[in-house]
């Protein structure tokens, strides 16, 4: 066990921590050897709000993988979102020697290094440079230069920082919880691997992961990445609208959602009424699903208003975006889709992860894009190495305080809330 390829990925929402063990197969195919989900509490907007909450959460997730899958979770993959992940696209010049000359292996790799030659602030960290495109001897939109003749190298990359002091924050939570960060993937990268197709990433397509607390956008051309950002906004939002509008606590809000949740109020009858016990009332206050519609439909449209902002950007004037895919247990509410329609006046779909066997019944669902989104990234993208290790039979899954029976007894809770909350989590 200890020679295959495993590898380890933690999305850490605002609602949620999953934890997914998956595994390499001879014929290359990645599967799920181990998987889990518990509520968090303890993140705002994709950010670190409560740090112990948020490393417990990771500590018992990571835990009940380990336990799915049979081994000991050493390192991991772990998503990162927020409103101070930022990014640009840039051209470098790839420094060689004169005259004409084939490109070879080691022009490949200065290429890549020149990329990530960048002057950042003193607050800022390098996350990802993913080359796009490459010019030779000024002939642009070239994939592939290897082997071909030139005189001048440029390569064009996208870009992506971060703020240190809020990725500190989040690494330190990861590590508290008994394990070590491999590499922090930016999940609006993470989710569009999971969810884009071939032709969506060639023609042009922009992905929307609508998160418990943010909204993640990556916007895809020639079959790379062009923009990405962060809005901080998501499905928490939409509950503590209703929480606010009706006088309820937060979990009756979110109750309020899953069960008679629309943003297209003009479809429910005016006689569907729902009994609510306000905070600030002694008697119970009647209202329709209508009335509840109404609430959601304006921080959806509002939302919409959101994201078409960040698209406005002059580098995605002639990029063709006729098609927005939704994702993201958010992306799930009733009329969702229409209103998206109407605003943005393009085609639409809502994405399930896909490219991951073997994923149990009640997680092939939107809300896990981003999970499986950062395992599949890892897998292609960063160098090989293996995130687990044998287990014995004294050894823990993660940490040194963590008691085996006890967490193979909650795994088998954690197991059967899974599905039975598929819709409880809409907003993870």
């Amino acid at each position: 066990m200890l020679q295959d390829d495993f590898r380890v990925a933690i999305d850490i929402g605002t609602t949620k921590v999953c934890t997914i063990i998956t595994r390499r197969r001879p014929d290359h195919r990645v599967e799920v050897a181990g998987i889990a989900t518990v509520p968090c509490r303890g993140m705002s907007k994709g950010m670190v709000a409560d740090s112990q909450a948020v490393t417990n959460a990771i500590e018992e997730s990571a835990a009940l993988a380990a336990a799915d899958a049979g081994v000991n979770v050493d390192k991991v993959y772990v998503g990162l979102t927020g409103s101070h992940v930022e990014s640009k696209n840039r051209w470098a010049n790839v420094p060689r020697g004169d005259g004409m000359r084939a490109v070879t292996d080691l022009d490949i790799s200065a290429a890549k290094k020149a990329a990530g030659a960048i002057d950042l602030a003193d607050d800022r960290k390098l996350l990802h440079v993913i080359p796009r495109t490459y010019a030779l001897d000024g002939l642009h939109g070239v994939r592939n230069p290897l082997g071909m003749h030139t005189g001048e190298l440029h390569i064009e990359s996208h870009v992506i920082t971060g703020s240190i002091s809020k990725i500190t924050e989040l690494h330190n939570a990861v590590s508290d919880a008994g394990v070590r960060v491999s590499s922090m993937v930016v999940e609006p990268i993470a989710s569009a691997d999971a969810v884009l197709t071939a032709g969506e990433r060639e023609e042009g397509a922009v992905l929307i992961d609508v998160g418990g607390g943010t909204s993640d956008i990556a916007v895809y051309h020639d079959g790379a990445v062009v923009h990405t950002a962060v809005i901080p906004v998501g499905g928490y939002q939409f509950t503590n609208d209703l929480s606010i509008a009706f006088s309820v606590d937060f979990e009756s809000a979110e109750e309020l959602k899953i069960k008679h949740g629309t943003a297209a109020p003009e479809l429910a009858g005016l006689k569907e009424e729902i009994t609510l016990h306000p905070n600030t009332m002694e008697q119970p206050l009647t209202i329709t699903k209508r009335e509840v519609g109404q609430v959601l439909k304006e921080r959806t449209s509002e939302l919409f208003r959101m994201i078409m902002l960040k698209l406005e950007e002059p580098h995605l004037a002639d990029i063709p975006t006729d098609r927005i895919v939704f994702t993201g247990g958010g992306a799930k509410l009733e009329g969702f889709l229409n209103i998206a329609k109407y605003i943005f006046q393009r085609k639409v779909r809502l994405a399930s992860p896909r490219g991951l066997d073997g994923m149990p019944e009640g997680t092939n669902d939107p809300s896990y894009s981003a999970a499986v989104g950062i395992a599949l990234w890892g897998m292609r993208n960063l160098p090989a190495e293996n995130h687990v290790s044998q287990r014995t039979n004294t050894a823990t899954s993660v940490g040194s305080n963590a008691d085996e029976k006890a967490r193979i007894g909650a795994f088998s809770v954690i197991r059967g809330w899974l599905p039975k909350r598929e819709k409880e989590i809409a907003g993870a």
